[in-house]
């Protein structure tokens, strides 16, 4: 039976001497890998659209343990990502992240739409590269089941104005009273929390050009960070390994 389905590529690997061996998250059938035969020759026909990144109508036909790609339309290359070796790394943490968190065959429309809006902002060098990747975070936790609680206290209700800690193992705010409850929270200023609610209910392009202080990134940058390392079956990523040692 043959499938087609819209996908963003998120993985590609050498499966044989031409082949190569696909990881897609696609609007239909989720997450699938596939063998997308004669692509590692030069003059394939699939070659463009099977590379990385790549936002693709593709055409799959099921075997028996592994899909087939019969066809791939290329519909967006997000090629200016290439262009910059920053937007480059992080966008393959963005794929790092969906690809840890996505199961076999198991839709999520919400978070294939918001990846593909967030690789085509952030190809555009005007959009704050911060911004967009700690909105992604948040909403990519939320769309994933994991929405940190950043409106009381998870232990008690409490909705205290200020003092806050935030738990990544009791999943968000601790008050000042229920601070012993989690040794490890991680103090998150006022300005930090407003940050962290108004990134996760506004529309991501409308947050594109949105300048956050080093101070807001970096301290919503380590909560964020944190909370996916404890609910997302993942403790380092590759790509940030890179961008560290740069």
């Amino acid at each position: 039976m043959l499938i087609k389905t819209a996908g963003i590529v998120l993985k590609n690997s050498k499966f044989n001497e031409n082949d190569s061996l696909l990881v897609i998250f696609t609007r239909k059938l989720g997450k699938v890998s596939a063998v997308a035969k004669g692509a590692r020759n030069p003059k394939s026909v699939l070659l463009s659209g099977v590379q990385p990144f790549c936002y693709s109508d593709f055409v799959l036909y099921k075997g028996k343990s592994l899909y087939t790609v019969s066809q791939c339309d290329v519909k967006q290359s997000f090629y200016k990502l290439r262009e910059d070796l920053d937007r480059l790394t992080y966008a393959a943490y963005l794929l790092e992240l969906v690809s840890a968190e996505t199961r076999e065959g198991q839709t999520n429309n919400r978070l294939f739409n918001l990846l593909g809006k967030t690789l085509l902002i952030m190809s555009n060098p005007e959009a704050e590269l911060n911004t967009v990747l700690r909105a992604f975070e948040i909403k990519f936790l939320h769309y994933s089941g994991y929405t940190p609680q950043l409106n009381d206290c998870v232990n008690c209700g409490s909705t205290q104005q200020t003092g806050w800690k935030f738990s990544p193992k009791e999943g968000g705010l601790l008050c000042s009273n229920c601070h012993s409850i989690d040794y490890k929270a991680i103090k998150m200023s006022d300005y930090t929390l407003k940050l962290a609610k108004y990134l996760l209910v506004k529309d991501i392009s409308e947050i594109q050009k949105l300048k956050i202080s080093n101070f807001l990134n970096l301290e919503l940058s380590k909560v964020l960070k944190e909370y996916i390392f404890v609910h997302i079956n993942k403790q380092s990523f590759k790509s940030l390994d890179i961008i560290e040692k740069i």
